[in-house]
């Protein structure tokens, strides 16, 4: 044992004393340090250290066999290894002591990038859990990299060779189980996978510890060093047959593969989430909010555990448990519905709904059921009536009246046949059963509102049919049974008057949500909403077994709801546009505003298009009102299309109307012909200019002599004091196509930097050459107060608010994702908010910290920050190394 200690503190310190171990450990240290500055360290970024870690996976296997190279090779070549091998050492000890010398230094390297953990401290809150379990991850990988480089060292005399043969082993086993997979067939597929090394450390670097990945790699390392005492062994007794090492080194290796397969099988697997470990914190609006509340109100999270993956349920308690900390008038509850020890908890909740909405429910039930009854009259009727125009039909009659009695008496009958099977429908949707607990008021009234009103329209002109100039055979028996159908016609209007007087059915629209299964039930004591669980969390697993970890984001979209409970009046935003094609619907181009759609209706929104080319401006009810304006995505030549006119005059009777408006604004071809831009033209009145014949352009190196022209801007700051800066500011905002807006407050600016300008030619190849760099900041988004202290915003870019540009992701590995561009959202939220004046629900939204970001970033401290990382933390371990050195030789 005491042979063994001394062979370690040995090999240790060589590593340290020759130029080799600090070489590596510097360069390692300086490698990662580019990766963190190009993929991390941002204004606004994401505060994680995975980048940093997937890139280390692949730098640990070509630098941990720079280490492992001469700790047998170089002793065979300068001689000591006789030596070593004549000492009373084992060959077990000898292989043992040499691999904990290695692994021993590799957690030194590893240290050598915890500068890069102090800075991202200093700007962020990251979570030390995810960064400690990634570190973890990344010293099991390196040590199974350095088992293997100790066997290749044992088997050749040349250092060139052993680190060579390391390299390309793990290389190979790296690429080969990502190609072997489609090379056979699918059955074999998740046993190849199994032996990915990536798919292991990606665990390790989000934060699950996964019992499966660590028996992984430190079966390899057992394994590794068993074989190099087996060839340690082989070179003290050349007699020791060559059949029994291979046979031993055979039974390893199987013995590697069972362990590895069992530690994969769930009843044998354990994972745990390592983050979390920074302490959540509710905004200080959402804190400010809680205190004010005086009558009890409830959360209640439906969420199936079976589908959800246990790290979000951490994360969901969590915010649940701030919640009920922050005030005693609320009390959060999590609810699994699939779970039957529930089933109280969830009649519980269904109760308290319809307790809630006693009124709405009563008056919506006598509705319906009146709108059934008189349908089924109207049934009755249809049928009498089909007889009697078919015994008209048969008299004396023109030929034009004996077609229209012909189709009366052909539809009255169809009517009277197959009227159940719209009963039927309204009977569905008033069912209530485990799959919908709630009856669905809202679709029960709209099949009777539609089918009341049509009949009623319909029988009305029939009446009217009846009493206008029929011939002398059946003109007194028409005009007596007009009276019937204008009765009859009266009974059904009167119905659906009732059934649309009914108004929003909140309980309906609960009613609807419920089906789904999960999501967020806010319950205030007179009312509640419902946010649908696709846009809280997850429900899906990777097919490799490892969970995903997409954050759960629920703060910002539950206190918004919570907040709009407790107003008087439903906000409405109204979106404008002249696209022949639905916005509100999904298409795969993301040129829709579908993922915006979801998150202002969970703040309770409620959320319209209208098409002024298509359809007059839509009748709307109480409540504040916005209106935003989504200019035309494409132009074909330089002409105003008649649909676009039609869309300019629509917003422009908004501005003279004083109505509430964001004007999303594209660049326009126009100026650079000598035309002027309608667009631009029409900002005019608002006192604002928009420069929309340029576009800020920026360049960005991609390659030696080779530049890649942007024309999109990333903004992550707002400028000035107004709210809705305030509120996303250090929130990444992506800009497509952006350009100068002047007048009002300014909210959002892109600042000056020698690789932006602003380019006329920004629809065609370009280039920097020449160009005037932008030198101030430039605005593109301002609100102004105009006539009549009517409020509108102008942001200089079209398509920021579209799903392709605001609901972008970002991958943080393994199915775990967060939004790229928070600020997309947050600033449409703040903006809709100030619009429709509601400026207390405009909040430093935590939308954005569902990861924690960098903030207060200046651009001198990352260019100081960016040198001392890259360069002076390799220079200090170099110089330390050397100093080191020159004390051990001068001593």
């Amino acid at each position: 044992m005491k042979s063994g200690f001394a062979l370690f503190r040995r090999d240790l310190r060589s590593l340290f004393c020759v130029a080799t171990g600090p070489i590596v450990a510097a360069l390692f240290s300086s490698l990662c340090a580019i990766a963190f500055i190009s993929g991390v360290f941002d204004q606004g970024g994401i505060a994680t250290m995975r980048p940093v870690f997937d890139f280390s996976a692949w730098l640990l296997i070509l630098l941990c066999p720079a280490i492992t190279m001469r700790l047998i090779a170089e002793e065979r070549r300068v001689g000591t290894w006789d030596l070593l091998l004549a000492s009373p050492i084992s060959s077990f000890q000898l292989a043992k002591g040499k691999f904990i010398a290695a692994w021993s230094f590799l957690l030194f390297v590893l240290l050598t990038t915890v500068p890069i953990v102090l800075v991202l401290e200093i700007y962020a809150q990251p979570d030390y859990g995810a960064i400690l379990s990634g570190y973890l991850g990344m010293f099991l990988l390196g040590g199974a990299v350095l088992a293997t480089g100790i066997v290749v060292s044992s088997l050749t005399t040349s250092q060139t060779v052993a680190y060579l043969v390391t390299t390309f082993f793990w290389l190979t086993l790296s690429l080969g189980t990502k190609v072997i997979p489609t090379l056979v067939p699918s059955k074999f597929a998740d046993f190849v996978f199994a032996f990915d090394p990536d798919l292991r450390t990606s665990a390790f670097s989000i934060g699950l510890l996964d019992s499966s990945g660590v028996v992984y790699f430190l079966s390899i390392m057992v394994v590794m060093v068993l074989v190099a005492a087996f060839a340690v062994d082989r070179t003290r007794r050349p007699s020791l047959q060559l059949s029994k090492i291979i046979i031993s080194g055979v039974c390893l290796v199987a013995s590697l593969v069972a362990i590895n397969e069992i530690a994969l099988q769930e009843q044998f697997r354990i994972r745990f989430d390592a983050t979390g470990s920074r302490k959540y914190t509710l905004s200080d609006q959402t804190t400010s909010f809680m205190n004010t509340l005086e009558e009890p109100w409830r959360i209640v999270v439906l969420m199936d555990e079976s589908l959800t993956d246990r790290s979000v349920t951490k994360q969901v308690d969590e915010v649940l448990r701030r919640y009920d900390d922050a005030s005693e008038h609320i009390t959060v509850e999590r609810i699994d519905p699939s779970n039957p020890n529930s089933i109280t908890a969830y009649e519980g909740l269904l109760h308290n709904l319809m307790k809630i909405y006693a009124v709405e429910l009563q008056s919506a039930e006598t509705a319906i059921a009146t709108g059934k009854k008189t349908f089924q009259e109207l049934m009755t009727f249809a049928s009498s009536e089909s007889a009697w125009a078919e015994l008209v039909s048969q008299l004396q009659v023109t030929p034009k009246e004996l077609e229209t009695l012909n189709t009366l008496t052909t539809s009255l009958a169809l009517l009277g046949r197959d009227g159940n099977l719209i009963l039927d429908e309204v009977d569905k949707a008033m069912f209530v059963d485990a799959a919908k607990p709630l009856p669905r008021l809202s679709v029960a009234r709209d099949i009777l509102a539609a089918a009341n009103g049509r009949w009623s329209r319909e029988l009305s002109e029939v009446a009217w049919w009846l009493q206008e100039g029929r011939s002398d055979a059946i003109s007194v028996a028409s005009n007596e049974e007009a009276v019937a159908f204008e009765t009859m016609s009266a009974k059904l209007a009167k119905s659906d008057d009732a059934l649309r007087r009914l108004g929003r059915l909140e309980l309906g629209d609960l009613a609807m949500q419920l089906t789904e299964g999960q999501g967020a039930i806010m319950m205030s004591p007179t009312r509640a909403t419902m946010i649908s669980a696709s846009l809280l969390f997850p429900a899906t697993r990777s097919s490799s077994g490892i969970a995903q970890d997409q954050r759960f984001r629920g703060e910002q979209i539950i206190s918004s709801a919570l907040r709009s409970l407790d107003a008087e009046e439903i906000p409405q935003v109204v979106f404008v546009h002249a696209e022949e094609q639905s916005l509100l619907v999904k298409n795969k181009e993301g040129v829709d505003i579908a993922a915006v759609q979801g998150l202002l209706e969970s703040s309770r929104f409620r959320v319209l298009e209208w098409n002024p080319a298509d359809s007059a401006r839509p009748s709307l009810g109480d409540g504040p009102i916005v209106y935003v304006v989504i200019p035309p995505s494409s132009r074909a030549g330089l002409e105003i299309s008649q649909r676009e006119q039609t869309l300019l005059d629509a917003v422009t009777g908004l501005l003279a109307g004083n109505e509430a408006v964001m004007l999303n604004v594209q660049p326009s071809l126009l100026p650079r012909y000598g035309q002027v831009d309608p667009w631009a033209k029409l900002l005019l009145q608002l006192g604002v200019e928009a420069n929309t014949s340029k576009v800020v352009l920026q360049q960005v190196a991609v390659g030696p002599q080779q530049v890649h022209i942007q024309r999109a801007q990333l903004i992550d700051r707002s400028v000035g004091e107004h709210s809705i800066a305030r509120a996303v500011d250090s929130r990444r905002i992506y800009m497509p196509l952006p350009i100068e807006i002047s007048g009002g407050e300014s909210l959002l600016a892109i600042m000056p930097d020698d690789d932006r300008w602003l380019d006329e030619n920004w629809a065609a190849e370009t280039d920097g050459t020449g160009k005037t760099r932008l030198q101030e900041e430039l605005s593109v988004a301002s609100a102004v107060v105009h006539h009549e202290n009517a409020r509108a915003i102008v942001v200089g870019s079209g398509g920021w608010l579209l799903s392709w540009a605001a609901d972008r992701a970002a991958q943080l590995g393994d199915g775990q994702v967060t939004m790229a561009n928070p600020g997309n959202s947050e600033f449409l939220l703040a903006s809709v908010s100030w619009l429709a004046g509601l400026d207390e629900w405009i909040a430093a939204s935590p939308l954005g910290k569902q990861s924690s970001r960098i903030e207060g970033l200046t651009s001198t401290m990352y260019t100081v920050w960016l040198f001392v990382l890259i360069i002076g933390v390799p220079v200090f371990i170099l110089s330390v190394s050397s100093v080191a050195s020159i004390k051990r030789k001068a001593a």
